[in-house]
């Protein structure tokens, strides 16, 4: 039996410093022929919980960055929606933007202590750290920054994580900042508490690509291009303002760095356009390489829907973790996965599989892969390639893929592949309490002519379609490089190329 669908397209944006509220909703695109709703809701199939531990120095649960924790696991234990008269939200954000931006894309969407949403946006003109409310979608406050001199740089400025005191931070080329909340609860604002200068490391022409906290509150910084890994000490809250940090220790490798990296109770795990690395540090910050993994497969190109000549993906660690996962950029591309361990028994190898995905010449990734328990989901993301003129994407080659490890670590299988959903440059996610995994996908409507996106629930055991939810069609609806987040109400959320959208279910 058909759903009977409800569809609300509410934006709202809160106007502060003595103006209206005015609703700023994403309008609607073309018509289209297509449906509002496809399938059936689905009934929860709960699995086995994400099992992450959680980093002292890193906001609580799946909730500090893009990639939901240390481990980049992309998996929530909590609901996400099921389908049930889905009612969606949108807002264009205008009150955190400037008028003539074409387009204004929240890469990562974190949640404080609160449950609100703290974004960064980015456009071709501006950037800015905006915090929303979950329910309403409006403006509570934003920061605006100095936009990257260059894509490189901007796609690293979209690493922003969430600390444990509700501290966002940014990256910006060669400086980092962390910005506190300060006012009350309900007048929150931004204000910058440290700016650390890290310009005397940071050559010209090369930015940083990540900063993640360790498990002692050092802060791990890569850079893109010359692959420079440095270890610094945090600045004390008694000093805000301006900070020249104390360099702990640092370590070059020497490769590109196209992504973030994973971080567990004593390690950093670091993919290159050339290998693997497992990296420590020891009392004095210094860091040093645990294991390096033998060269990947790379035929050196940037594919269609990448952004590197190399892996697309920051690594992924599960299993408890005993394994790190990431995409090669072979020409089949391969879901690989290494031991993690330091040590190796006498018959075991670093590498414990190379399953390829997708058809030779038409698969490549640039997002994390999703972990959970010995399982590793990823979407093929091939021919996606952005026109910010327009703004407008080409379409990904469709395919979604299930690998999972063998229960004895021997080896690796894959599960299942769906050939029919195709996901653009929009992390998937997952969560545990319902076992659906979320894309948000397009598909072509030839009376428009063009594109039409909907959010896609995939069971996670068969890789089927379970429901599907139209979100709107036309360039405003279609998005970039984001990271979709399922925030503490069960809502799911992604950032498009006009603001943001969130989906959740009404019974």
């Amino acid at each position: 039996m058909k759903l009977t669908v409800c569809i609300l397209f509410i934006g709202i944006a809160f106007l502060s410093f003595a103006q209206d509220t005015t609703p700023t909703i994403i309008q609607p695109g073309p018509p289209t022929v297509l449906p509002y709703y496809i399938g059936q809701p689905a009934k929860a199939h709960p699995l086995s919980p994400a099992g992450v531990p959680q980093n002292p120095f890193l906001a609580a649960g799946a909730f500090s960055n893009v990639h939901n924790d240390g481990w980049m696991s992309d998996v929530y234990d909590i609901a996400g929606p099921l389908g049930n008269w889905p009612a969606l939200l949108s807002s264009t954000l205008q009150v955190a933007r400037q008028n003539e931006v074409p387009f204004f894309v929240c890469g990562t969407l974190t949640f404080d202590s609160h449950g609100r949403i703290v974004a960064i946006c980015m456009g071709p003109k501006e950037s800015s750290l905006v915090l929303v409310d979950p329910y309403t979608l409006e403006v509570l406050a934003h920061k605006k920054f100095n936009i990257a001199p260059n894509p490189a740089a901007g796609y690293g400025n979209a690493y922003m994580y969430l600390d444990n005191r509700d501290r966002a931070v940014v990256t910006q080329t060669d400086h980092f900042l962390v910005l506190e909340q300060t006012g009350p609860v309900d007048q929150p604002q931004f204000e910058v508490l440290h700016d650390y200068d890290l310009s005397q490391w940071v050559l010209p022409g090369d930015n940083i690509q990540s900063v993640m906290p360790d498990w002692q509150g050092r802060l791990w910084v890569a850079t893109r291009h010359s692959g420079f890994i440095g270890v610094f000490e945090q600045a004390p809250d008694s000093a805000p303002g301006p900070v020249t940090p104390t360099l702990l220790g640092s370590l070059p490798l020497d490769e590109e760095i196209g992504n973030s990296f994973a971080i567990s109770e004593d390690s950093a795990y670091v993919v290159t356009t050339k290998a693997m690395y497992r990296l420590t540090a020891g009392p004095d910050g210094t860091p040093r390489v645990v294991w390096r993994s033998q060269e990947y497969e790379n035929i050196n190109v940037i594919k269609p829907g990448q952004l590197t000549r190399g892996s697309g993906t920051s690594p992924t660690i599960l299993g408890g973790g005993k394994y790190v996962a990431i995409n090669d950029n072979a020409a089949q591309m391969h879901i690989v996965v290494y031991r993690t361990a330091a040590d190796l028994g006498p018959k075991e190898e670093r590498v414990v599989c190379e399953v390829p995905v997708f058809q030779e010449g038409t698969g490549a990734t640039e997002d994390s892969i999703i972990g959970l328990d010995r399982s590793l989901i990823i979407a093929n993301e091939y021919g996606n390639v952005l026109d910010p003129l327009e703004p407008t994407s080409s379409p990904s080659v469709p395919g979604i893929a299930r690998v999972d490890i063998e229960p004895n670590g021997k080896g690796c299988s894959l599960a299942w592949t769906n050939n029919q959903v195709a996901a653009p440059q929009v992390g998937p996610k997952m969560s545990s309490k319902t076992g659906l995994i979320y894309f948000y996908t397009q598909k072509y409507d030839q009376t428009i002519p063009g594109y039409v996106y909907y959010w896609t629930a995939v069971d996670f055991r068969t890789g089927a379609v379970v429901w599907e939810q139209q979100v709107g069609a036309g360039p405003r609806f279609n998005s970039f490089l984001p990271g979709p987040a399922i925030g503490p109400t069960g809502a799911l959320y992604v950032g498009l190329h006009d603001g943001i959208v969130s989906i959740r279910d009404t019974r």
